[in-house]
């Protein structure tokens, strides 16, 4: 079982829409399958590598690569992600004493399960030296690689903190100046904070320029539904990198905020840390494949919901930067439709929802995350509900910079947080959401998954007469 505190989840409140909600929150949490899929989708038959599978395929499609090892000098894994250890545990196995050398970036506080590769345990979401330190030696062993080799990428969310590799001409510093003012003061969307962070960056995006003549291959652990992925309309305004990222600095009011260094870096526009061009790309040999993604995990929990017997629908697979408040309260008010009139989904029913919601936390000092937030603001909405359960976890088992992740509440947790002596509304201005559900018992915490967003449940067990 991926949620380790279940059974005092399911000691209080509404404990049998707890157990039901938990359920299929186990069984979205556990759909990814990124071991298993990598091990399909790269194995060896008689003395051939081959890599790809139909199963995993880009949309554009791809047909599996093979490799005669017989001619392969070298095997490199490189890479980093919050979710990259299922990825190189699978390559190790299926490999083995072929791997010639690699080096991966993992955040601190993960087991470890690889056992040829080296890692280094870093920071996120806040990148620290390790996190050079990690991409240095990371960034060495592409260098190495030549023709006649193989270099695996493997890449997931978190990559960006973890291999922090700050540009020529910046620091450390400047990056965690750039992601703490942007992200979680402002409340800037991570695509607009990436769009600071990969051009200040010397790695990340750009395994492709450092690996020359050797085959580069990517296997990729997706934040984005393979049916839902859009470039928006950020980057169709500003093509140009640079014009990006200092459009995002403007527009939260930021150009004068951030360090000279940094200022200079992006009038310069150099275009040698900029990522491949496509033409580049395509002159290279470079093969993506995709094993995982957020489809996984919803199809997994509307597979086990539907299991029992509930009407069930994926209401938003990719709910993406929208404060998380706002949202609660919104579906929160939908699922009291559902309860009260019967609509839009007749009960019992559930509602699943996927993605990333924001947090801005401006200058407050509160520990928490947005599904913590998430839960807090919606169980104001539903108290006194018998029938209502709601709960919300990022399925890499971290919410935030939280301890866990997630949470769960029903129509009893505002009488219980009463009873606490809890200030929910002072708490939820200083976003201290995870002392709350701690106080109550009503944190999520399990092992460290997939990284493909938050997985989201709404459960409505019976329809008020």
């Amino acid at each position: 079982m991926l949620i380790k505190n279940r059974k005092e989840l399911v000691s209080h409140g509404n404990q049998k829409g707890r157990e039901v909600v938990l359920d299929i929150l186990e069984a979205g949490l556990e759909a990814p399958g990124i071991y298993e899929h990598t091990k399909k989708m790269i194995r060896i038959v008689d003395g051939k590598l081959i890599v790809g599978h139909l199963d995993f395929s880009l949309p554009s499609g791809r047909e599996p690569v093979i490799f005669d090892l017989s001619k392969i000098n070298n095997i490199y894994i490189v890479g980093g992600g919050k979710s990259i250890q299922p990825i190189v545990k699978a390559l190790e196995d299926v490999l083995g004493e072929r791997i010639t050398e690699g080096h991966i970036c993992i955040k601190k506080g993960d087991d470890v399960v690889v056992t040829r590769v080296g890692y280094t345990l870093a920071g996120h979401p806040l990148p620290d030296e390790d996190s050079v330190s990690g991409a240095r030696k990371i960034l060495a062993i592409e260098k190495r690689a030549k023709e006649g080799d193989i270099v695996f990428w493997c890449n997931s969310g978190g990559g960006t903190s973890l291999m922090a590799l700050p540009a020529p001409g910046l620091t450390l510093q400047d990056l965690l100046d750039v992601n703490r003012l942007l992200y979680f003061e402002r409340g800037a969307s991570m695509p607009e904070t990436n769009a600071l962070r990969f051009p200040m960056t010397n790695l990340r995006g750009k395994h492709e320029k450092h690996v020359h003549g050797a085959a580069l291959i990517k296997i990729d652990v997706d934040e984005v539904p393979i049916k839902g992925r859009s470039f928006g309309s950020l980057r169709g305004k500003y093509p140009n990198v640079y014009d990006r990222a200092i459009a995002v600095l403007e527009k939260y009011d930021c150009w004068d905020k951030v360090s000279e260094s940094v200022r200079r870096f992006l009038k310069k526009a150099d275009p040698i840390y900029l990522p491949p061009t496509e033409e580049e790309i395509k002159q290279r040999p470079f093969y993506p494949f995709r094993v995982s993604g957020p489809e996984y995990m919803l199809e997994g929990a509307k597979e086990k919901a539907i299991s029992m017997g509930l009407n069930t629908a994926i209401f938003v697979s990719s709910l993406n930067d929208i404060e998380a408040r706002p949202v609660a309260e919104t579906f929160a008010q939908i699922a009291k439709e559902a309860e009260l009139m019967g609509g839009p989904l007749e009960p019992p029913c559930v509602f699943i929802f996927g993605g990333e919601l924001v947090v801005t936390v401006g200058k407050a000092t509160g520990i928490g995350g947005r599904s913590q937030e998430f839960v807090i603001s919606a169980a104001e909405r539903i108290a006194g509900s018998k029938n209502i359960v709601i709960a919300s976890a990022d399925c890499d088992g971290t919410d935030g910079p939280s301890d866990n992740a997630g949470g769960i509440v029903d129509g009893y947790t505002m009488e219980r947080i009463a009873e606490s002596g809890i200030d929910v509304s002072q708490e939820l201005n200083n976003h201290n959401t995870s002392y709350v559900l701690k106080t109550l018992g009503d944190t999520i915490n399990s092992t460290r998954g997939a990284n493909v967003r938050d997985l989201r449940v709404i459960y409505i067990s019976n329809k008020i007469d």
